[in-house]
Parts: structure tokens; sequence; C-alpha cells
């Protein structure tokens, strides 16, 4: 699951990196009193990674979860294991 991921991830970065390219004219970019006049290919650039960095912001309480729980159950298996009585000799093999 995490290579198709990375695979389909790169894919995207590709395409939004070819689409920036060809849309390389002059721009303004205006917010409230600010105005900043820039190329579109850094705009487009800028605005997706901006959404990568949300998208990985909004995964990263779940990440953090279930690392967390991996965490607990690896001790609880550590104790189960410890808990459990020695294993007795195999019979010796029938002639």
């Amino acid at each position: 699951m995490g290579q198709a991921a990375l695979v389909v991830s790169l894919a995207l970065a590709v395409g939004v990196a070819i689409f920036a390219v060809q849309n390389a004219g002059p721009v303004t970019v205006r917010f409230a009193v600010w105005a900043v006049d820039t190329s579109l290919v850094v705009v487009i650039l800028i605005a997706a990674a901006a959404g990568a960095a949300g998208a990985s912001l909004l995964g990263l309480p779940g990440w953090v979860r279930d690392r967390r729980r991996l965490r607990q159950q690896a001790r609880e298996l550590e104790a189960l294991k410890a808990s459990r009585p020695p294993a007795s000799p195999p019979p010796p093999p029938a002639r």
C-alpha cells in the first residue's frame, strides 16, 4: 500500500510541475493590503506545497494514535511472552 501511494504522489507531483511550467505567465497576487507580482509557476507550486502540507497535518493525529497503539500492543505482547510458562522439551522421536 505504501509503495502505491508513493507512485501516485510522484505522478501527481509531476503533473503539477508540468501544469505549472506550461502556465508561466506573470500574475499579481493580492491579499488585503498586500500585493506581489510573480510568475504563475511560483503561485501554483506554493499552492500545491501548501495543500500537501495541510493534508499531512490533517493526517498527523491518526498517525500518532496508530503509533501509540502499536507501541502499547508491542508491550502487551512482550508481557504475554514473559508470563508464558517455559516450553517443555519435545518428546523423543518414536522408533
